[in-house]
């Protein structure tokens, strides 16, 4: 029959082998029952010959046949030894020894952890296993070891409650040239980022040529003392982020300061976003209810920058670096930067003194940020905030994490193509241990 072959193909078992095989659709369910031929087989104990014994029913769970569960009925044999008289089990060939599922089931399992929009309840329920048992699985074929360091190391962080050592953001390290995820640590503290580093040999350190991170001090101490041969830059979208954020809490307060219902405060606040994003101000005029006339982008603009003057100089500025941030190079960003860090400190705006001093404090990193690799591609971050999101949708739809060594394992092997798997049947479980309950009385 064709769905017997099928079976015996996911199997991956020679026909051959087979000495009987049928199914039965009973209850929603596809069983399968099966008997494998005879084997000529010297006993384990002494080497003698050996007879068969009967046959013993093992149910083994397999892949879901014409999307049904499926069920195996092996009858698997029993021999004993004419020399000895001790007897044994048929040798399993259909799953790991002690296990009741079949090496391609466990194979699906492991490939839907690969998927991290599946949760754990999800992948058992596509293998009708219990989520405790997908847990044993997960943490039994998944054993990543600490991944090599690559030449151009990323860092950044993520927020979370499986965070350890009295912090409350996980450390995530990516590999920016294969783009992949190569570790999750539980903290980014200096001493948990400092005993990670230091563990590593010194020549593996110092193969990493390239950092980028965001201003977290710490990284930075870091790898200035475990990497000292790599050139660090800061990603340019949190330089940016910290202008942006500067401006709005200007913005804010200025569209305060305006009289309720006035035209500056409408404009402030319901137009501030023509001040915040790059668009074509020479759109078509639509009818503006407030001015009771049509205007388009443009002319709302203007008005926007006529204000007050603290306002449009600071507009200005903010301008004048995201200028510079797109069309500076490596050759000349040096001085182009001088120049915009000269005028912010001329226009002596308050609300800029703290992005001044972050210009001071980190000017190495961002110009080191315009540095080319290997591949033309300028020094960002942003592989590690694409995989940050992808750890963001796991933890989703898992409905939180609470194991940190399961999520690791979970995000590393599905995140990095070049990490892989070991079916075994030796079980392991990494729960958690709690707290004891303590003495209970009535």
């Amino acid at each position: 029959m064709p769905i017997d072959d099928f079976i015996t193909s996911a199997l991956n078992l020679p026909s051959d082998q087979i000495e009987s095989i049928s199914t039965v659709k009973d209850n929603g369910t596809m069983n399968v029952y099966m008997t494998l031929k005879p084997k000529n087989c010297d006993c384990p104990y002494c080497g003698g010959k050996t007879k068969s014994k009967g046959l013993k029913t093992r149910l083994i769970r397999t892949q879901d046949s014409a999307g049904l569960p499926t069920v195996i009925h092996w009858k698997q044999r029993r021999y004993t030894c004419k020399d000895c008289g001790r007897s044994f089990m048929e040798n399993n060939i259909l799953a790991p020894r002690n296990m009741t599922s079949t090496y391609s089931l466990l194979n699906q399992v492991v490939m839907d952890l690969r998927n991290i929009r599946l949760s754990l309840t999800e992948i058992s329920k596509r293998a009708h296993l219990s989520l405790s048992t997908v847990e044993l699985y997960t943490d039994s074929f998944l054993q990543i070891p600490r991944q090599y360091l690559p030449t151009n190391l990323g860092i950044d962080e993520l927020h979370s409650d499986m965070a350890k050592y009295g912090s409350s953001y996980l450390c995530i390290l990516t590999d920016n040239d294969n783009r992949c995820l190569i570790d999750v640590l539980p903290s980014r503290s200096k001493h948990e980022l400092s005993k990670y580093f230091e563990a590593i040999p010194k020549s593996e350190r110092d193969a990493v040529l390239y950092v980028t991170m965001d201003m977290w001090q710490p990284y930075k101490d870091v790898i200035q003392k475990y990497c000292q041969k790599a050139v660090i830059s800061v990603d340019s979208f949190h330089v940016i982020e910290n202008l942006s954020d500067d401006f709005s809490k200007l913005r804010i307060d200025i569209m305060n300061q305006q009289p309720y219902q006035s035209a500056g405060y409408y404009l402030l606040k319901k137009w501030h976003w023509l001040l915040e994003k790059d668009i074509d101000l020479d759109n078509e005029p639509q009818y503006n209810g407030y001015f009771r006339k049509k205007m388009n982008y443009r002319e709302i603009y203007n008005l926007l920058l006529q204000i007050n003057p603290d306002l449009t100089l600071a507009y200005q500025l903010k301008e004048m670096y995201r200028s510079f941030n797109q069309k500076a190079t490596e050759f000349d960003c040096k001085d182009r930067f001088n120049l915009v860090l000269e005028e912010f400190i001329k226009s002596d705006l308050p609300c800029y003194r703290n992005f001044q001093q972050l210009l001071s404090t980190w000017k190495s990193e961002i110009l080191n940020s315009f540095t080319h690799t290997s591949e033309d591609r300028r020094q960002s971050n942003a592989l590690a905030e694409n995989i940050n999101g992808q750890l963001r949708v796991l933890i989703a739809v898992s409905n939180g994490y609470s194991n940190f060594l399961r999520f690791r394992a979970r995000a590393i092997f599905g995140l990095n193509k070049h990490v892989t798997y070991t079916i075994t049947d030796t079980l392991f479980s990494n729960k958690r241990t709690g707290r004891s309950r303590g003495h209970y009385s009535k």
